[in-house]
């Protein structure tokens, strides 16, 4: 999907210089002999100009006004001829006064008014004046109707205006009549001609009001009350400062990420269809055929579906470049629309019939009417793929059947439906699909499973796991008689309930078992590669490697254009080996399926396979490859346009990039990535959730982490249902609740959640992430402890392959030892840096490099030593909790000894508190108590003494 966002301005004063227009007109003052009002579409360019004309006519000035149209609609000077139409009606004896007779025809020709012979209901003559004449002429008329105060010529859409406008525009600007005179002009300027450009940009006393951007509270004030606060904050993001197109995007049904309720067909974009006032039927033709092919085309891929000739399409095409429709994009000799709106308008102009043959042609196998005036020759067959040229077997393999045929005109909707699901395209396949929902009576039941399929693969594209498997669970008791319709519906539902984090329904349904015995080897395979990713999922390791070796044998088996139908296979079984800890071999089947989608244009599934192998590099310590793959997964999610999938590839990227030291680029994934999941109550959110509280501990993003937990997420977990994960949502939480909030309890509840998945999972990695959740939870109320649970996990990750958890568990252990003994947490903290080096993951080093600051340079023996052995004495005592009367009870010391002891203690120590004492010496005697050979036992309870 195209960026929604508002073409980038420079920050300006512009809208701040609007609040001093009133001084333009002062009549004691020097007005501008020019105003510009130059900007983009919909930036409020026409109600900055009402704005001024409504001033100057408060002001006593006299105003000509008017707005161009398509040059193809109107006559020369017309533009002028309807500007001082108004002021002509009452003045024109006053004009026909001061004008000199050699000056009258040649104004007659465009003003009526002005031509005697002329009758009241005469439109100006087709000829312009000559030029020569003209621009004279014009100058005597504003001295005529100028008035005391002056004349203000007030001109909106100028970039639309005929060549002899322009020319007449000219010689006014370039040699202005001996009158009061100010010209403005709104133009946006992308659409301009160079000779606007160039005599605005020379004028004399000319003023130029820039629209910037509005402040986000100034914006916010043009959406409705009662906004909901996610979308708010989506509509203000896209509208980056532009308020018409807030309004417009505001205005857009919900499917567009707007307001307004969902309509079918172009009702909801009639208000656009002005953007499109001076195209032609070719540039209609191919506009509406450049919104079937989907984001970004070729001149050739347009040219294949419309039939125009060459010459006409380059026409076609550079006038919808013109007006600013189509614009140039990535890559080269792509071009792609100004605004999804508009191609959404552009799109819906169009019958559902065209369309869906539309598509059809997209894939070079049929030819089609026209849905203009114009007629067209069969189209050429591609030799290359386009965004919505899927594989042939997506669609109708009766080229020239007859859409009237009720059974053929469904297959052709759910063909045309799963070639854009497949094209990375699901609100426009819903559209298509959507229609699918009441079949005929004779539309087999197969046909029917097929199209819930990829309806509720749309769905899930988008994020709508609860509406795809509602959608399923319906339809399912209408298929049940047919195996194989209900093993697809079966299939589909485990495969939106693994997407999604929920329990699949029903445990492993009969209807998935039947399709493991299925003839067609592929299709056997995606049945195993779904049952395997259930049990990977579910903790059943052993069952889920079985199941995944006959799979990988499989697909190892066949060459890359045999999985182009079936690459679901490769993605499931990827994902399972990644939960399995077969990172490399994850890795290995994540880059074919990129690779094979990428090649195929399988836009639906680039975004997963990417995320996927972000994930695995990352946890093979390959940094740089994981931040690319995450761009890569950024990207692709962003023409597809769903919540979940940019959320998903937001928290990778945000945590690959802290990683890598760029805490900026981190702060701003995670908080847009958070902001996508802000309002879903899905358990696909909380996952993402739970990914970017991690990231907020390195970050130090305090908010966002109180956002997240104010989510409800740290409660939801308790029955997060993805065993094979949960080791790693326990350690964060661990961590969460140990060293930010201070729960040991709740620490420790999450620790024994991490080892009882971990006994389920038996692996090693998340055995050492259960070790580390451990560490985590004694981390504050027994370091030593802590250091040895967090050294148990260096081993256990080392043999799991996990760098960078390695590099976690150290520096756990050296933060445990920090206040112990500094030279066993520096020796750590040295073993952490020889792992980083060389994998750019400069955010760990930092890490590193701010523990070892804040370590003490001296341990605790060292520190010990300076006490004298009497001070010793006491500072063990005083780290297992003596008051001051009981430690001179058991030394048999006056009560004013022990406060001179603990004086020196405190200075030699440099410490101001006996809980700062306990913490940096008593622990270390305690773990030193063989020094110690005559240390009293604590006294009991009942002879302690408050």
């Amino acid at each position: 999907m195209e960026d929604d966002r508002a073409p980038a301005r420079p920050a300006s004063a512009g809208r701040s210089a609007t609040a001093d227009t009133a001084s333009l007109f002062d009549p004691h003052g020097g007005a501008p002999a020019l105003v510009e009002i130059p900007g983009d579409p919909w930036t409020g360019k026409t109600r900055t100009l009402h704005r001024l004309v409504e001033d100057a006519r408060r002001r006593g000035w006299s105003v000509a006004h008017a707005a161009a149209g398509p040059p193809s609609t109107t006559a020369p000077l017309q533009l002028f001829s309807d500007a001082f139409e108004e002021i002509l009606a009452e003045r024109c004896e006053t004009v026909l006064r001061h004008v000199p007779v050699a000056y009258r025809r040649a104004l007659g020709r465009v003003f009526p008014a002005l031509d005697p012979s002329a009758g009241p209901d005469t439109a100006p003559a087709g000829g312009a004046a000559p030029a020569g004449l003209m621009v004279p002429a014009m100058r005597q008329l504003i001295r005529a109707v100028a008035g005391p105060c002056g004349l203000v010529i007030a001109l909106d859409d100028v970039h639309w205006a005929d060549p002899a406008s322009y020319e007449l525009l000219e010689g006014l600007v370039r040699r202005p009549p001996d009158a009061r005179l100010t010209i403005v002009i709104a133009h946006r300027d992308r659409q301009s001609p160079l000779r606007l450009r160039g005599l605005l940009a020379s004028a004399a006393r000319a003023r130029r009001i820039e629209l910037g951007p509005l402040p986000e509270r100034e914006l916010a004030a043009f959406l409705p009350d009662g906004t909901p606060r996610p979308l708010r904050r989506s509509l203000l993001d896209r509208a980056d400062g532009n308020p018409g197109l807030l309004l417009a995007l505001a205005a857009s049904p919900r499917a567009h990420g707007g307001t307004a309720p969902d309509a079918p067909g172009l009702a909801p974009f009639t208000r656009f269809l002005d953007e499109f006032r001076a195209v032609s039927d070719d540039g209609w033709l191919a506009a509406q055929f450049a919104a079937v092919l989907g984001d970004a085309f070729t001149l050739q891929e347009v040219r294949s579906v419309t039939g125009l000739p060459d010459e006409r399409l380059a026409a076609a095409v550079a006038e919808l470049l013109r007006e600013d429709i189509l614009r140039p994009a990535e890559p080269a000799a792509h071009y792609r629309f100004r605004h999804s709106l508009l191609r959404a308008t552009a799109y819906h102009t169009t019958g559902e019939r065209w369309r869906l043959a539309a598509h059809t042609a997209a894939a070079g196998l049929i030819g089609l009417p026209s849905p203009c005036v114009h007629t067209q020759g069969r189209p050429v067959p591609h030799g290359t793929p386009a965004a919505d040229r899927v594989r042939s077997g997506l669609l109708p393999r009766d080229a020239f059947c007859d859409l009237g045929d009720a059974i053929l005109l469904y297959e052709q909707r759910v063909r045309t439906g799963k070639a854009l699901v497949v094209a990375g395209r699901p609100g426009e396949a819903l559209d298509v699909l959507d229609r699918t929902s009441s079949p005929g009576a004779g539309v087999p039941l197969v046909l029917r499973a097929e199209a819930a399929d990829w309806r509720a693969r749309a769905q899930r594209l988008l994020g709508r796991y609860s509406l795809a498997e509602s959608l399923l669970e319906a339809v399912r008791p209408e298929v049940a008689g047919e195996p194989e319709a209900l093993a697809l519906i079966d299939l589909a539902r485990l495969a939106a309930a693994l997407e999604r984090g929920s329990p699949p329904p029903g445990g492993e349904p009969t209807a998935v078992r039947w399709a493991t015995g299925l003839p067609d080897p592929l299709a056997r395979g995606y049945a195993w590669a779904l049952l395997g990713a259930q049990d990977a999922d579910e903790g059943r390791t052993a069952q889920a490697a079985v199941r995944h070796a006959q799979v990988a044998d499989l697909v190892d088996g066949v060459d890359d254009t045999a999985l182009v139908g079936r690459l679901d296979i490769v993605y499931w079984l990827a994902r399972s080996l990644a939960r399995l800890e077969r990172d490399a071999e994850a890795a290995r089947h994540f880059e074919r399926g990129l690779g094979i989608a990428a090649a195929h244009e399988l836009d639906y599934l680039v975004p997963r396979f990417a995320t996927g192998l972000a994930e695995v590099r990352l946890r093979l310590g390959r940094v740089d490859l994981a931040i690319e793959a995450s761009h890569r997964a950024m990207r692709a999610a962003a023409r597809i346009g769903g919540d979940c999938l940019l959320a998903e590839a937001g928290a990778g990227l945000a945590r690959a990039a802290w990683i890598s030291g760029d805490r900026t680029a981190a702060l701003r994934a995670a908080r847009e990535a958070a902001q996508r999941v802000e309002a879903w109550r899905e358990p696909w959110a909380d996952r993402i959730r739970l990914s970017l509280l991690e990231t907020t501990f390195d970050t130090g993003d305090q908010e966002l982490c109180r956002e997240l937990v104010a989510a409800g997420t740290v409660r939801r977990a308790a029955s997060f249902p993805v065993v094979s994960q949960l080791p790693a949502v326990a350690e964060v939480l661990a961590r969460l609740e140990g060293e930010r909030r201070g729960s040991a309890t709740e620490a420790g509840r999450w620790a024994t959640a991490a080892e009882e998945a971990a006994g389920r999972l038996q692996l090693p990695g998340a055995t050492g992430l259960a070790l580390l959740a451990r560490a985590h939870h004694h981390r504050v109320t027994d370091p030593l402890r802590a250091a040895v649970f967090a050294s148990s996990a260096v081993v256990t990750l080392t043999r799991a392959g996990r760098p960078l958890d390695v590099v976690r568990a150290h520096l756990a252990v050296a933060a445990a030892w920090a206040g112990i003994d500094s030279s066993i947490a520096r020796s750590q903290l040295d073993e952490a840096r020889v792992l980083l080096r060389g994998r750019g993951a400069h955010g760990y080093l930092e890490h590193a490099a701010d523990l070892a600051s804040s370590t003490p340079q001296h341990s605790a023996d060292a520190r010990l030593a300076r006490l004298s052995s009497r001070e010793q004495e006491i500072s063990v005592l005083v780290s297992d909790g003596y008051t001051n009367q009981q430690i001179a009870r058991a030394l048999k010391l006056s009560h004013k000894t022990v406060e001179t002891h603990l004086g020196r203690i405190f200075k030699k120590l440099d410490v101001g508190s006996r809980a700062q004492v306990a913490t940096s010496i008593g622990r270390a005697a305690r773990f030193t108590d063989a020094r110690f050979t005559g240390r009293r036992a604590p006294l009991a309870a009942s002879d302690q003494i408050a």
